[in-house]
């Protein structure tokens, strides 16, 4: 027997999210114990958050990942999504964000509306989640609430409707007036979330009633025929102003605000209250943007008598159950006999006992009824982000497009039993978390981890020796340099002759071989007329040469962006053969190399940093100290947008070091531009570091 399955009209999802250290896991904690479920206030840095249970985030003292829990309020199940707010783990709050059906905006009464705030309120936005907003840490040094509102305005282009008026300030805080009872809601210091009305301070009488008038005001603008009441007798009752509050909350035209302490369990209450009675159900919602296994675009209904259709929003691995996946449904209910489509892979899973999550927790369900939540064990083929459907009726949602990595580590396997194990566990890791992903370096021959940032790789390697036993040692990777021609040279011989007491090797090619344009590559060009080489070895002279590429003669790095003309040559009709006129080609594109004389080209990235402001003149001289160059710069609300082109070399680190030179609040994308030359200066330099080590074959 499961827990209590609920009907889908008393289910809520609620998505926490909010900039990195704003308070959305206190939020959750506090939730959880005003509900009854928990006996005391959980918190990260102690151990004893629902939330944030893995060592890494109790390292860090933040989320790393999304989690979820659930609490009965007022006879409604309340799902409660938390999500990572660090820009290192972006992707996983937003994935799990498209299993919600409104959004819990936490923002920092000290720090006002950051700049990962203002990513997830757009992405709410976009998905058509209604949007409340809290405004958290009231009773911190600085905490400011008018200035906080107004920078919700400035910042995020709407304007807030306030339902309570604080009371006190900073270590004074300790309640709200609700400005649709106008109750004064007091909250005591012992965390229990225990407060008593009473009657409003003298000191706050006229701010509340100037801002009760506003309230209602805006309220009654939100429907003509309550404005038009409204504009006859200025008065409206609780219950129009409530019902007109819950309608337009659900259609997202407007955005309520609460205040609290969730650390300290204050104001919590209130934002549960009002989840519960205006927060949409999951058949509230448009119909879904899907489309058929064809790709052919479609709309899919939120249903309970539709085909069954659930989306992965987050996947991990657990030490006793193995991989676990949780799904939010969103139509249908889940199939008596488990049989389900995965129609992103296309390819069928089968569902196991299906469970609901609390932290760790998992307690069996008898069904997955739409609208929930609920997670499952040992899907051999699915991911986050994928769809199961009913085999009969299957449709699927698009897809969520990963970020580009940020940053990359070399991962070499710390002893011998290590290595055995890698491989498997980075494939675990990269399962569990999609921003990940491998690579190999051809030149240093090492494994590359690529991720979102430094806190995000170092998360994740100390994740794989927990969870996988599997040690490693990192380092940046090494750079990948390319190696060009200075010039053009032509008629240069490469010739092969070998003599080793029976049949011989002997081939011998002519090439020009001429520098292309950056990004050009490789290109081979057959110019021979005659038969001075018969044609069964043309081939044999590119393979030569594609070869030799692989390694430069300056540093060893790979060779690009040339043209190569094979002109004229000569062959024997016994000693001739494949392997001679491979190596004559290789001698010959060698033999061109140190005619024309070569030179270093190093890869380029156009960058866009989004930084406070303040930041912006030390942000831009950072840039230039770093070989780069400012290519503009854009206002965006209390930000300042750069765009710039940086040498790798010099920003593999730029995560942690953008992190550190603006307090956190700075972010910024990255994606390939172009080679350019490596400055003289340079040259050395890149020519010692370099891994590469020229074999004796290989200078033959």
């Amino acid at each position: 027997m499961g827990v209590k399955v609920y009907d889908t009209g008393d289910i809520r999802n609620i998505a926490l999210v909010g900039h990195g250290f704003s308070g959305k896991t206190s939020l959750g904690e506090a939730m959880l114990l005003d509900a009854g479920v928990t006996t005391r206030l959980g918190h990260t840095e102690q151990g004893t958050s629902t939330f944030d249970f893995e060592p890494e985030e109790q390292k860090r003292g933040g989320s790393i990942a999304s989690a979820f829990a659930w609490v009965e309020h007022q006879g409604r199940k309340i799902n409660i999504l938390d999500t990572p707010g660090d820009q290192n783990f972006l992707y996983d709050a937003l994935a799990a964000l498209r299993g919600a059906d409104s959004a819990v905006v936490v923002v920092s009464a000290v720090d006002g509306v950051e700049v990962q705030t203002e990513r997830f309120w757009h992405r709410a936005e976009a998905l058509a989640l209604p949007r409340v907003i809290f405004v958290n840490k009231m009773d911190r040094e600085r905490a400011d609430a008018a200035k906080t509102l107004a920078d919700i305005e400035e910042t995020l282009g709407v304007k807030p409707l306030v339902l309570q008026v604080p009371i006190g300030r900073e270590s004074g805080f300790r309640g709200v007036v609700d400005l649709l009872t106008g109750r004064a809601l007091f909250w005591g210091n012992d965390e229990s979330g225990t407060f008593q009305a009473g009657t409003v301070p003298a000191d706050l009488v006229d701010e509340v009633q100037s801002a009760r008038e506003r309230l209602v005001e805006d309220v009654a603008s939100t429907e003509d025929a309550l404005l038009e009441k409204y504009m006859e007798t200025f008065e409206l009752s609780e219950e129009e102003i409530a019902g007109a509050l819950e309608a337009s909350f659900k259609k997202g035209t407007v955005v309520p605000v609460f205040f609290g302490a969730a650390a300290r369990n204050i104001g919590v209450q209130p934002l549960l209250d009002f989840v519960v009675r205006c927060a949409p159900g999951p058949l509230e919602g448009p119909d879904l943007d899907a489309e058929d296994l064809a790709g052919n675009p479609s709309t899919w209904p939120r249903r309970t008598d539709a085909p069954f259709l659930a989306l992965v929003i987050r996947t991990f691995i657990d030490e006793f159950s193995g991989k676990v996946s949780v799904m939010r449904i969103l139509s249908g209910t889940s199939p008596e006999d488990g049989q389900v489509l995965n129609t992103t892979q296309n390819l069928a899973e089968r569902l196991g006992t299906l469970h609901v999550q609390r932290g760790t927790a998992r307690e069996p369900v008898d069904r997955g009824v739409c609208g929930d939540i609920v997670s499952v064990a040992k899907l051999k083929d699915t991911h986050t982000n994928d769809c199961l459907s009913d085999p009969r009726n299957p449709g699927r949602l698009p897809g969520v497009t990963h970020p580009q990595p940020m940053m990359a580590m070399t991962i070499k396997p710390a002893t011998k039993v290590d290595e055995d194990r890698l491989k498997v566990a980075v494939e675990r890791l990269i399962e569990e978390d999609p921003t990940l992903s491998r690579t190999f370096d051809e030149i240093s021959h090492q494994m590359i981890l690529n991720g979102m940032g430094q806190a995000h790789l170092e998360a994740s390697i100390e994740k794989m020796k927990r969870k996988f036993k599997v040690a490693v040692n990192t380092d940046l990777p090494a750079v990948p340099y390319r190696e060009t021609l200075s010039r053009a040279v032509k008629n240069v011989e490469g010739k092969h002759k070998k003599q080793t007491g029976g049949a011989g090797q002997f081939g011998v090619c002519f090439l020009d071989v001429e520098p292309l344009e950056r990004g050009k590559g490789f290109e081979f060009v057959d110019k021979i007329f005659g038969g001075s080489i018969p044609r069964q070895f043309i081939p044999s002279v590119e393979k030569g040469i594609l070869d030799r590429l692989k390694h430069g003669i300056l540093a060893g790095y790979p060779v690009t962006d040339l043209r190569v003309s094979l002109i004229d040559g000569k062959y024997h009709p016994v000693d001739s053969k494949d392997i001679a006129f491979q190596r004559a080609g290789s001698k010959g594109l060698r033999a061109a190399m140190e005619a024309a004389g070569m030179k270093l080209l190093e890869p380029f990235y156009k960058m866009e940093i989004v930084v406070p402001t303040e930041s912006m003149g030390d942000i831009m001289g950072d840039v230039t100290s770093r070989r780069g160059r400012v290519l503009g710069m854009d206002t965006r609300g209390k930000n300042t947008v750069i765009s710039a082109v940086c040498p790798l070399a010099e920003i593999q680190r730029y995560a942690p070091d953008l992190h550190a030179m603006t307090g956190g609040k700075g972010s910024f994308t990255m994606e390939f531009f172009a080679y350019e030359d490596v400055p003289g200066a340079f040259v050395d330099k890149v020519k010692a570091a370099s891994p590469y080590r020229e074999t004796e074959e290989e200078a033959d």
